[in-house]
C-alpha cells in the first residue's frame, strides 16, 4: 500500500526512537550495546535512512508534478530549508520541554541536534547548531512586541564577548578540536659549494586541544509568556547570550582559574612586571608583544582594560598634555590599535589597575553543538513560574605559550 509522506516520517520517527532507546538504556547501565541491540541499532538506522531517501524522493516527485514549468533544483531546496531555519524559535523548544512533548518542527531539529552529538546525552529538547546560526524573522501580531527581527544566537553571542571580534571563533564543534603547534625551526644561508649548512633542528610538534566544558543556565518563564508572547524570542536569546558571555569571559579573564571553566587566559599570561599607567607604559606593553615576531598586520592586537586603568590612563594623558588624546580614535582605538574596555578583566583580584594587550590570532574560543533545553516546572510551581535550564558546551584556549616575555598575552597588573 503506497504510504504518504507523513506516514513515512512516522515510521523514520519510530526507527530514530528505538534507535535512542538501545543507546539511552546501554548508557544508563554504563556499558556498551550487546550483540543483539547493535544488530537492533543497525536495523533501525537502515530503516531511518531509506525512510528519508523515501520522503525526499516522494517530494521531489510531488514539486515536479506540481510545477511542471520550474524544476527542482539544489538551490531550490536550500532556499526552503532556510525558510524552515528562520521560521524556528527558541519560544518553541521551551514549550516543548515544558509540555513534554515534541513534534513538528521542534522534533525535527531535536533529531538534527542528535545527530550531530551522537554521543551526547540530551535530557531536554536539543537545538541544532545550525539553528544558532540563523537569524529569525517572526511574524509580528498586533499585541506583539515589536520588532520581530530575531539575531542569530550566535552573532548575539560573539556581540556580547569582549574577546568575540577579536579571537577566531568556532561554533558547532561535534567533538575535541586539535591545533597543532611546530616550534624550533631552524634556517640559515648556506654557500655554493655545500661546506656549510643549517643545525638540524628538533622541530618539536606539540598541540593546544579545544574540549567542551559545560555551563548551565537558569531562566524562570511563565507559560503564558511563552505561548503568548511570540516577540518574546528576541527578549529570551538576548538575555541568554549575555549572561553566557558575561560567564564565560569572567572565567576566561579571572585572576585565578575558575573551578570546572576553561583555565584563565589572564592568569596564564605574561606579567609586564610595568607598575603604572601611562602612553608610555603602553609603548613597552606592544614593545615586548613584538618581540614574540608576531606580525601586527595579520596579529589582530587588541587592548584589553578594566574601567579603572582606561580612567586612569586618560588622566595621566590629560595630566601630559591634551594633545596626547589623539591617539584615542572616537572610543575604537588606542595607537592605532582596537582597544575594549571591561570589568571581567582581572575578575575577582585586588589589583586597581588592570591591562592587556592580546593578539587574537593566537585566541580559539568554541561552542560545541547546539544547545540542551530542559523545563523544570516543579521548583517555582507556587509562583506560577517554569524554570528553563540551558545546557551550552564551551572552551577557550590561546595557541601560543603566554606565560613568558615574547608571549600571545602581556599584561599588566598593578
Amino acid at each position: 500500500m503506497k504510504k504518504t509522506t507523513k506516514q513515512l516520517r512516522d515510521s523514520k520517527q519510530e526507527a530514530l526512537d528505538s534507535m535512542q532507546n538501545l543507546i539511552n538504556n546501554a548508557e544508563s547501565e554504563d556499558r556498551n550495546l550487546s550483540m543483539d541491540e547493535q544488530n537492533a541499532f543497525n536495523e533501525a538506522e537502515k530503516t531511518a535512512t531509506d525512510m528519508t531517501e523515501r520522503v525526499e524522493r516522494l517530494e521531489r516527485s510531488l514539486q515536479l508534478t506540481k510545477t511542471a514549468v520550474t524544476p527542482v533544483s539544489f538551490t531550490t531546496q536550500t532556499i526552503q530549508d532556510d525558510k524552515d531555519v528562520k521560521a524556528f524559535r527558541f519560544t518553541d523548544a521551551a514549550i516543548a520541554a515544558y509540555n513534554g512533548s515534541m513534534e513538528g518542527q521542534v522534533r525535527e531539529f531535536h533529531q538534527e541536534a542528535q545527530n550531530e552529538n551522537k554521543g551526547r546525552l540530551f535530557r531536554g529538547v536539543g537545538i541544532p547548531s545550525f539553528a544558532l546560526e540563523q537569524r529569525t524573522a517572526l511574524p509580528a501580531a498586533a499585541n506583539e512586541v515589536r520588532p520581530t527581527d530575531v539575531g542569530s544566537f550566535i552573532d548575539q553571542l560573539q556581540a556580547n564577548l569582549v574577546l568575540g571580534g577579536t579571537a577566531n571563533f568556532y561554533s558547532g564543534l561535534s567533538a575535541d578540536r586539535k591545533f597543532p603547534i611546530v616550534d624550533s625551526v631552524s634556517t640559515s644561508w648556506v654557500n655554493e659549494s655545500g661546506s656549510t649548512g643549517p643545525a638540524a633542528a628538533s622541530g618539536a610538534l606539540t598541540n593546544i586541544t579545544l574540549s567542551p566544558k559545560k555551563m548551565i543556565s537558569v531562566v524562570s518563564m511563565s507559560a503564558e509568556m511563552m505561548v503568548q508572547n511570540a516577540s518574546a524570542e528576541a527578549n529570551l536569546q538576548r538575555n541568554m547570550t549575555a549572561s553566557i558571555a558575561a560567564t564565560w569571559e569572567n572565567a576566561l579573564l579571572a585572576d585565578a582559574d575558575v573551578t570546572d571553566a576553561p583555565a584563565s587566559l589572564w592568569a596564564a599570561g605574561y606579567d609586564s612586571g610595568i607598575a603604572t599607567m601611562t602612553l608610555a607604559d603602553l609603548y613597552t606593553l606592544e614593545q615586548q608583544l613584538l618581540e614574540g615576531n608576531f606580525n601586527p598586520a595579520n596579529s589582530r592586537f587588541t587592548y584589553l582594560f578594566n574601567p579603572k586603568a582606561i580612567a586612569a590612563l586618560k588622566t595621566a594623558m590629560g595630566n601630559e598634555g591634551g594633545q596626547n588624546f589623539q591617539v584615542f580614535d572616537n572610543n575604537r582605538t588606542l595607537n592605532q590599535i582596537p582597544y575594549k574596555v571591561t570589568s571581567a578583566l582581572g575578575f575577582g583580584a585586588s589589583e586597581t589597575n588592570l591591562a592587556a594587550l592580546v593578539t587574537g590570532a593566537n585566541m580559539h574560543l568554541a561552542t560545541f553543538g547546539g544547545l540542551d533545553v530542559i523545563s523544570d516546572r516543579y521548583t517555582d510551581a507556587a509562583k506560577g513560574l517554569s524554570r528553563l535550564v540551558i545546557v551550552n558546551l564551551v572552551d577557550a584556549k590561546m595557541s601560543r605559550n603566554t606565560g613568558a616575555a615574547g608571549g600571545s598575552f602581556v599584561k599588566i597588573s598593578n
